[in-house]
């Protein structure tokens, strides 16, 4: 019974992992395609943005995980005090979610402004007054 509950958790991980690696090779295609109309003179910074985004969203998925196996909150003790806090991986997971947010806009800043296209924009339409 515990040998089939080993193999049980060992065959949850290998999938959990496989998804990951499915998931952040997805995000790699998807912000490659971004580069890929990011302006030369851009592209040094843009890359290194999409290598610091790319790492955040993987200590994301590690905090994400922490999160739900130990809780938001946890017992925090010192001495005699003893008192629940918020967890350290959520608070975290909060800071550097931000900090990823930032990055985002920062790399989609990057790519060039398109014009809208008046005869295929109903809302430039609308706004022009036609």
């Amino acid at each position: 019974e515990k040998e089939e509950t080993e193999k049980k958790e060992k065959e949850k991980e290998e999938k959990r992992q496989k998804d990951y690696l499915e998931r952040l090779n997805d995000a790699k295609r998807q912000f490659n395609k971004m580069l890929k109309q990011i302006p030369e003179d851009k592209k040094p910074i843009a890359e290194k943005l999409v290598k610091e985004i790319l790492f955040m969203a993987e200590t994301l998925e590690d905090l994400k995980e922490q999160i739900t196996e130990h809780g938001t909150v946890e017992l925090f003790k010192q001495g005699k005090q003893e008192f629940t806090r918020e967890s350290p991986a959520l608070k975290a997971y909060n800071t550097t979610v931000q900090r990823y947010s930032l990055l985002y806009k920062q790399l989609t800043d990057l790519l060039p402004k398109t014009a809208p296209e008046s005869k295929d924009n109903a809302l430039y339409e609308f706004i022009k007054g036609n």
